[in-house]
Parts: structure tokens; sequence; C-alpha cells
């Protein structure tokens, strides 16, 4: 072995570059010169799908033992993903749903309250970022047409 790592799936021997990331911006607080973006919207995702599934099992009749802590684990594990993925003004809004702080263990009704805001929250993020990926390509189009814009 010549200790050199293997190219990662979809590189090239010798291809240093790091992919390019995907931000979308969602839109912008009036008068604050603030813009709400997704810096990680592939993670928004995976948070998103990991808090339907936690969803499904905390409304299981009875939960095995030491679910609980580890949902409660989960949750601050999932919020802390979620605030790394977003702008500062949505981590701020987040952090604001979720405020308990992790000090002490939540009792199963407060993480089904805590999952069900942050499962709802998420979910909404979730659709305005579809609905400004699906809305991208008419957008463009429009500013190819805008008076003063080149050919492409």
């Amino acid at each position: 072995m010549d200790g050199t790592a293997p190219p990662r799936t979809g590189q090239q021997p010798g291809d240093d570059h790091v992919a390019p990331r995907m931000a979308i911006v969602l839109g912008s607080r009036v008068g604050s010169g603030r813009v709400d973006r997704v810096e990680a919207p592939d993670r928004v995702l995976r948070m998103w799908s990991l808090l339907n599934m936690a969803d499904e099992e905390l409304h299981q009749v009875t939960l095995p033992t030491g679910a609980e802590a580890r949902l409660g684990r989960q949750l601050e594990t999932v919020t802390a993903e979620l605030e790394r993925s977003v702008s500062p003004m949505l981590a701020g809004e987040l952090r604001r749903l979720v405020g308990h702080g992790g000090t002490v263990p939540l009792t199963l009704a407060q993480l089904r309250v805590d999952y069900a805001g942050l499962l709802g929250w998420t979910g909404g993020l979730v659709i305005t970022m579809l609905d400004q990926l699906a809305s991208a390509p008419e957008r463009l189009a429009d500013q190819s047409t805008a008076p003063g814009s080149s050919p492409a």
C-alpha cells in the first residue's frame, strides 16, 4: 500500500476538488437585510426522515426500555444538526422552538411535543425548499428575458 486513500465515489485519482455544495435561499426578512437559507439541504432531508421515524416510534403504545433516553439524545443531536444546516435567523427560530436546553431528561409527553414541533418546523422547511427548487427554472427564465439582461 502506498498510504494514499482511494478516491471517493465519483472522483478520479488526482481530483482534489471538493464537490460544490448547494444552498437554497428561502427568502429575506423585510428591513433586516438578512436572508433565510438552508446551507445543507441534504442534511435537512436526512434529519426530516429521522424525525418521521422517531415520531412513529414515539406513538407506539409502549416503548422499549431505554427508548425515552435514546430519543431524548437523538432530539438534541437532530436539533444541533438542523442548526448547523440553516442560516443564523432560522437557527434562532429553531432554538426558540426547542428551547429546553437538555438540562433535565424529558418525559415521554414532553418528547412527543418537542418531536411534533420539530417535525412540523422541519416539514415546513422541506416544503419551502422544494417549492424554491421547483420554481427555480421559471425564475431563471424570467431573469434571462428581463430588460438589460444579456443572452446566455
